[in-house]
């Protein structure tokens, strides 16, 4: 990419780290009165958010349409794929909520742009809903506690935007980094055994994994059978 799709995707960073820093403040109050849902600037986590959308801008310059989601991606469904999980990983950390203020309009807006993206059919976008929703879902059921409602719907939201078999690398990654952190928190004792932890940024950064290398990891795995 040249200079100039440098400076664009810059700036689309800043306006994207700008903008997520700000959901993350007023979004989490919408539709309660109590004093603990006031928006409260984070210094450290608007520097930290601005900073991780500079590096993602640096990312798709310098490798442009070879990482993202899949050949004939436009950059603005990277950009707001990326922007939405960010989001969804601030507030989760702050709050413990994924919000469904959030969750369902995206899926409205994944299913609209299934007919725009030549790399996702809407039956595999379908598909890669229901398998991370269910698969979720089951895991909610045979261990109560261990995961939330939100962590169940994001799944489902996960596996329509990335679609199948995308969304198995999202939440194999998901789940991995997950495990990686409860033994971190463990060891370090930040947690109980029988302690919670926020799931949804595991899930999160899975889903960004997959979104820049999911079909390349797909056709590793696949060219080893």
């Amino acid at each position: 990419m040249d200079e100039n799709g440098l400076v664009i995707n810059l700036i689309l960073g800043l306006v994207v780290g700008l903008s997520v820093n700000w959901l993350a403040d007023w979004l989490p109050a919408h539709g309660r009165t109590d004093s603990s849902a006031l928006p409260v600037r984070n210094g450290w986590r608007w520097g930290g958010v601005l900073v991780t959308a500079l590096l993602f801008a640096g990312y798709l310059s310098a490798f442009g349409v070879d990482a993202p989601v899949g050949p004939g991606s436009y950059p603005w469904v990277q950009w707001m794929f990326f922007a939405l999980f960010l989001l969804i990983l601030v507030v989760d950390l702050e709050h413990r909520r994924v919000l469904n203020i959030v969750v369902y309009p995206m899926a409205c807006v994944g299913l609209l742009l299934v007919f725009v993206r030549p790399e996702l059919s809407l039956l595999r976008a379908c598909l890669g809903g229901l398998f991370g929703f269910f698969a979720f879902f089951l895991l909610f059921r045979l261990r109560p506690g261990a995961l939330g409602a939100g962590d169940v719907k994001l799944a489902g939201l996960i596996g329509l935007l990335l679609g199948f078999p995308g969304v198995l690398v999202a939440l194999a990654a998901g789940i991995g980094l997950g495990g990686l952190g409860a033994t971190f928190l463990l060891l370090f004792r930040r947690v109980g055994r029988r302690g919670t932890m926020a799931y949804a940024p595991y899930l999160s950064v899975g889903a960004m994994i997959a979104l820049l290398y999911g079909p390349t990891i797909i056709s590793w795995y696949v060219g080893r059978f």
